[in-house]
């Protein structure tokens, strides 16, 4: 049984990251296609390094619950051919779709967070907002339908109905009602790499307020990452009872979960 997974976990995480504005590693004038993502996802860490456009979509659904949501393979080929092995693929898009990019989709994808009838909103992991074919971190994209690049698209196994544009979907009831829909209701653990002093995010003022809450800061909560914000997840760490050990400087996933922070974007 897959996690209770909802499109719209994914599309909240998404968005955070595209708030962060991450980029891959940059090295002597050239972008190296290193970066967290592949790292930090069960089965991708040997291919860091390579393109991540699918790696971070399953870095999304691995830190929401269960990648097991999404074709488990950083190649665009080979989720194409196992989103229609589920019998979740269709022509049209869905919020929460993996659209595929590419004659026959093998050449890059993206999340599918609104359409129209004309057009597509994308999270698009290694892309760029340049119209350069170098992609180098998380953006936000607008894509036209009918553009030839456009393929298909894949439905993950999510616990609740999808909104779709194919009149012709059923959504899997069997997997809608063996999951609760409560597996991801706070905002997933963002990384170690996101807690650097002056990054600017939704999601910094959303935990600071928490931490304000469980007492564990005094400060007045923003959306900047400062000194107190360090202070005070220290604080937090303590009064979890040190899981891990000693406190690094920056929090760790036991206690970030702890802190139940809403998702915000």
């Amino acid at each position: 049984m897959v996690a209770a997974i909802s499109p719209q976990t994914l599309i909240d995480l998404g968005m955070q990251e595209a708030a962060i504005k991450y980029q891959e590693d940059y090295v002597s004038g050239v972008w190296t296609n290193l970066n967290k993502y592949a790292k930090e996802t069960p089965g991708m860490a040997g291919y860091d390094g390579q393109s991540w456009c699918v790696i971070g979509l399953l870095w999304l659904a691995h830190r929401a619950g269960d990648i097991a949501i999404m074709p488990q393979t950083p190649a665009c080929d080979v989720a194409v051919t196992t989103y229609q092995s589920w019998s979740r693929w269709s022509w049209y898009p869905a919020v929460g779709a993996q659209v595929m990019l590419g004659s026959s989709g093998q050449d890059h994808t993206g999340l599918v967070y609104q359409y129209t009838s004309t057009q597509i909103r994308t999270i698009e992991f290694n892309s760029n907002n340049t119209g350069s074919s170098e992609g180098d971190g998380v953006y936000l994209r607008v894509r036209n339908r009918s553009d030839a690049n456009v393929y298909g698209y894949g439905y993950p196994k999510y616990c609740s109905p999808m909104i779709t544009a194919d009149t012709a979907w059923v959504d899997d009831g069997a997997l809608l009602k063996t999951s609760s829909g409560t597996a991801a209701a706070y905002a997933p653990y963002p990384g170690v790499d996101f807690f650097r002093v002056g990054r600017t995010s939704p999601l910094v003022l959303a935990a600071a307020k928490r931490l304000v809450a469980v007492g564990a800061g005094s400060y007045t909560p923003t959306a900047d990452i400062g000194s107190g914000d360090l202070t005070a997840w220290g604080s937090w760490h303590v009064t979890c009872g040190s899981p891990g050990g000693a406190y690094s400087g920056v929090p760790n996933e036991t206690i970030w979960r702890a802190l139940q922070i809403p998702h915000s974007h």
